[in-house]
Parts: structure tokens; C-alpha cells; sequence
């Protein structure tokens, strides 16, 4: 689950801070949307890509590289970029979320059939609660940094953590991270 939840917590940043960001450097309302839109678009169309191009050995595959460097974009922030790279640096770091796909059957794989409704709703509410924290720690750090300085932080602070949860879920299973039995992803039912 914290593969799940620790990425998610960082990488919501830039989102956060995304109406002070676009008023710092300038942006029409219009570009706030295009702002507040580019991960979204990244997300799904690695998603899209992943899911059908991608084989279930392959989509496990990806799980820890993927989640290792999902955050690096955001240190673009760093430099207080304009418009279009900034948009680049969200649209990338959308496409980071693509391991989620391998995940999720690493997590099906993992919970007996009978407590998945229950192991489900902890997911989607540690998922839910991490990133409305990520939010508002970002909105805090805010108040002390310049908005540009607290994403690239977010994007740094984020990497380190998921870089320690991969070595964590490596050294705990270095068998291969969860390859599924077969082609098809099934497990068994």
C-alpha cells in the first residue's frame, strides 16, 4: 500500500500550488486549467499505453523502475519554469503514475479474495487521506517558500522516500517483485 500512497503524497504539489504558481509567473486563468490538466493527461494516456501495450509480466516489471523516477520531473520546478515546461515537467510526471497498473495486481495478488472489499476501501482511503495531507503540507510550505521551490522540494523529498520503499520492496523480495504466474496476470480464482 505505501508504494500506492507515498508517490501520491508528493507529486499532488504541484497541483496544490498550481493557481499561486500560475500567478507568479504571469498565467492567464486559461493557462491555470491547462496547468491544473497536464498530469491528468500524462496519467491517463501512460495508463492507456501501459495497459494495452504492455504485457502483465511487463506492467510487474515496471512497478519499482517506474515509481523510482515517477516524481523526477517536478525538480524542472527548480528553475521556475514557464508555461510550456512546466506543462512538459506535469504531463511527465503523470506518465510516472503508469506503475500503478503492475501494482494493482501485485495488490490482488497479495490480498486473499475474501478481504479485498475491506483491503480496497483502506487503499482508496489511505489514498485519499495522503493526498488531501500532500496538499495541505504543500499549501503550508507555501506560506514560508517560494511556490516554485516547494514543488522541485516535493519532487526531491518524494524521489528519496520512493527510492527507500524500492529498496525496502526489493531486499524483502528479491524473487523478482512479484512477477505474475502467467501471461494473462491471472493468478488463480
Amino acid at each position: 500500500m505505501l508504494l500506492f500512497w507515498l508517490p501520491a503524497m508528493f507529486v499532488v504539489a504541484p497541483e496544490a500550488l498550481a493557481a499561486p504558481y500560475a500567478d507568479a509567473i504571469g498565467a492567464s486563468p486559461a493557462a491555470l486549467g491547462l496547468l491544473l490538466c497536464a498530469m491528468a493527461v500524462g496519467h491517463i494516456g501512460a495508463e492507456l499505453f501501459v495497459g494495452s501495450a504492455l504485457s502483465p509480466r511487463n506492467r510487474s516489471r515496471i512497478v519499482l523502475p517506474v515509481a523510482a523516477v515517477g516524481l523526477l520531473p517536478l525538480l524542472v520546478y527548480a528553475v521556475r519554469p514557464g508555461l510550456p515546461l512546466a506543462l512538459a515537467a506535469l504531463a511527465l510526471a503523470g506518465a510516472g503514475a503508469a506503475y500503478v497498473i503492475g501494482l494493482d495486481q501485485w495488490f490482488v495478488d497479495a490480498v486473499p479474495q475474501e478481504l479485498r472489499g475491506r483491503a480496497m476501501t483502506v487503499l482508496t482511503a489511505g489514498l485519499m487521506t495522503v493526498q488531501g495531507l500532500g496538499m495541505a503540507l504543500a499549501g503550508l510550505a507555501a506560506e514560508f517558500f517560494p511556490v516554485h521551490q516547494v514543488v522541485a522540494g516535493s519532487g526531491i523529498v518524494g524521489t528519496v522516500c520512493t527510492l527507500l520503499l524500492v529498496a525496502e520492496v526489493r531486499r524483502t523480495d528479491p524473487g523478482g517483485c512479484r512477477i505474475p504466474k502467467n501471461e494473462t496476470g491471472l493468478t488463480g480464482m
